[in-house]
């Protein structure tokens, strides 16, 4: 029973830092790699190189090329196309990681298929979920400021993903209601433009 807590906790975490890497593909990615290499998380054996020197470099030049290339207002809209398979793709390995380093379990006795299904089903869905929705939102903030808010927009998708997996990784409880609470009010905005699109004039 302790167990079964202890992996249905790491997917809850595992979800929260999946739904960061929809607003940023890197900055989770790096966070958890910084935190590997320098044992702030336990590494696992499958998931090792995530914390090597070359990844956490890699991710954090990643990631700092990511953050200023969204703050080009025509830039924003191409990355954000071309992203959508890769946010899928970082959820989904931030995911696997989560679960094989799930605190408390013997990984060994948890079938390979189901790690790699909650993985790509929860973690990539839940990354290119929240990625659709905020390139829905700042698609409206093209649309209504010619671009110029959309830098605003970027800098504020960039703090959340920071904050979120920052908070995944020092206070998963508190990752895990904010990320709950962040799906379910991205997913109202944005069925309600939606709404709003298909109502007659």
């Amino acid at each position: 029973m302790e167990n079964l807590a202890s992996y249905g906790f790491a997917i809850l975490v595992g979800f929260a830092l999946s739904a960061a890497c929809g607003l940023r593909i890197f900055a989770p990615l790096a966070m958890v790699s910084i935190g590997l290499h320098f044992g702030w998380i336990n590494p696992s054996s499958g998931f090792a190189w995530l914390g090597s020197l070359p990844a956490m470099v890699c991710l954090s030049c990643a990631c700092v090329v990511e953050i200023l290339g969204m703050l080009i207002p025509w830039l924003d809209h191409a990355l954000d196309v071309a992203g959508a398979p890769f946010a899928a793709l970082a959820g989904t390995v931030i995911m696997a990681a989560q679960l094989a380093a799930a605190s408390g379990l013997d990984t060994s006795a948890v079938p390979p298929w189901l790690t790699g299904t909650l993985a790509i089903v929860v973690g990539g869905g839940a990354a290119f979920s929240v990625h659709a929705a905020t390139g829905i939102l700042r698609a409206g903030s093209t649309a209504v400021s010619g671009g110029l808010f959309n830098p605003l927009w970027a800098l504020a998708e960039t703090f959340s993903s920071l904050i979120l997996a920052g908070l995944a990784i020092a206070l998963p409880l508190i990752a895990i209601l904010v990320a709950i609470f962040f799906s379910i009010t991205l997913g109202a905005i944005v069925y309600a433009i939606r709404a709003g699109r298909r109502r007659p004039e």
